[in-house]
């Protein structure tokens, strides 16, 4: 179960799970049907980056609350010390940190109880998994000096057949491709081998090649962002290529948001990037901010990632929500809840670079049934959303996983879609033999 326990506060996530509800039914052309596991070790953080002598008990607000007073008077830094934005950054630390404190207890006493986080865990040293390295951005690049599609009557949606053969000829990077199926399926695409959940759809493209997304006239309920925001760090590490805020405001969110579409950004707790959201961003989009929440990182044992009082890094990150006025004064469809502020969503982070927990099952009662939704600047696909990014597809990478095989003689090619699949196999392998 991926949402292990909730409170008026927020929730207590199993991401690992989240990830793998998509694939518990694969289909091969080669192997027939199994069932994908995202590898666990890549969710078996055992204690925190940091450990924070004084470190905050969550299960006990008010001695966590007496450290920090102590701390605060031995603070050797004078407050007049402090830039404008170490000032904003501790203000807003001051507004959210006792919401930290007395939303996660009993969120990590209930994960506790149910065992999936322990009072005392102990790791065998294991290698970590080797994965393939990701060359999807540099294929982007590549991409752009290829001359657009043109043709208007061209397809704009293309399916996988789970063939390489087959799927050799797709355009990943000027048509959105999609797994129409009702089961994951195990596809080659250039040359590595992929597992695409059911009825996901993506553009695998940079900024400058959105047109194919844009194009398809869908307008989404929800749209989910996770800019690659600039900062010093990432500028000296070069990991990945960032967008200045300035860009951003090009996104055609506008242009792909229905009536009332939830729109949710991460946001580094830098306080420029958060202001920079708050009042220029969404007002230019025409999206209300509604809400914050924040995401909260602990380790197996229940413990915060990073102390929380520490003036470099947070044990937390942000989420600012809100919704597409469009040319009404109304936020909310009769369908639709309000979207409450300052929840939590807990859970122990992947060990990889920049990979979010799913939003997927904490969304779902602010959206209408059946929503459209989209990711955009993903790394992973979802069941029943459409992504974009330009490493769009790295987590579905096989590397990424394991597998096990089920026995399916009770419940085989039981509905059309599964046939479909038998009928594809079929050809492919007709294909291929040719």
């Amino acid at each position: 179960m991926a949402v292990l326990f909730a409170t008026d506060r927020g929730w207590l996530l199993d991401s690992c799970s989240l990830i793998n509800e998509g694939l518990e039914r694969c289909f091969s052309v080669k192997k027939g049907f199994f069932r994908c596991r995202f590898n666990k070790h890549y969710y078996s953080l055992s204690e925190p980056h940091i450990v924070d002598k004084d470190r905050p008990d969550v299960l006990n607000p008010e001695a966590a609350e007496r450290i920090h007073l102590k701390a605060r008077k031995k603070r050797k830094r004078k407050r007049s010390d402090l830039n404008q934005g170490e000032l904003d950054a501790e203000a807003f630390h001051e507004r959210f940190r006792l919401l930290v404190l007395e939303g996660s207890q009993p969120l990590i006493q209930a994960g506790h109880h149910c065992g999936y986080l322990t009072e005392a865990f102990h790791t065998e040293q294991t290698k970590q998994p080797s994965v393939q390295v990701c060359q999807l951005a540099a294929l982007c690049d590549m991409a752009k000096q290829l001359l657009p599609v043109e043709d208007a009557d061209a397809v704009s949606v293309q399916a996988v057949k789970g063939h390489a053969d087959l799927d050799s000829h797709l355009d990943l990077f000027s048509h959105l491709t999609e797994n129409h199926c009702s089961s994951a399926r195990e596809v080659t695409l250039m040359g590595e081998i992929y597992f695409l959940p059911p009825r996901s759809r993506f553009l695998l493209s940079d900024f400058t090649r959105l047109e194919p997304l844009i194009n398809s006239g869908e307008k989404f309920d929800l749209i989910v962002l996770d800019p690659p925001w600039e900062n010093k760090s990432v500028k000296r590490s070069n990991r990945y290529g960032f967008l200045p805020s300035s860009q951003l405001k090009q996104l055609p969110v506008p242009a792909m948001s229905a009536a009332g579409c939830v729109v949710v950004t991460w946001v580094t707790n830098r306080p420029r990037h958060l202001r920079f959201v708050r009042e220029e961003l969404y007002p230019y989009w025409g999206v209300k901010l509604l809400a914050e929440w924040l995401w909260v990182k602990v380790t197996r044992t229940g413990e915060f990632v990073f102390p929380l009082d520490s003036p470099h890094k947070k044990p937390y990150e942000i989420l600012l929500l809100g919704r597409f006025c469009a040319n009404s004064d109304s936020t909310t469809r009769p369908e639709e809840c309000e979207i409450p502020d300052q929840r939590l969503i807990i859970s122990i982070p992947s060990a990889l670079h920049s990979q979010k927990p799913s939003l997927s099952a904490v969304l779902r009662p602010y959206i209408r049934h059946n929503a459209r939704c989209l990711e955009m600047f993903a790394r992973s696909l979802q069941p029943d959303w459409t992504s974009w990014g330009n490493e769009v597809i790295k987590f579905q990478h096989n590397s990424y996983f394991t597998t096990e095989s089920m026995d399916i003689e009770c419940d085989a090619f039981t509905d059309s879609t599964d046939t479909n699949q038998q009928v594809d196999a079929g050809t492919a392998d007709t294909t291929a033999q040719q």
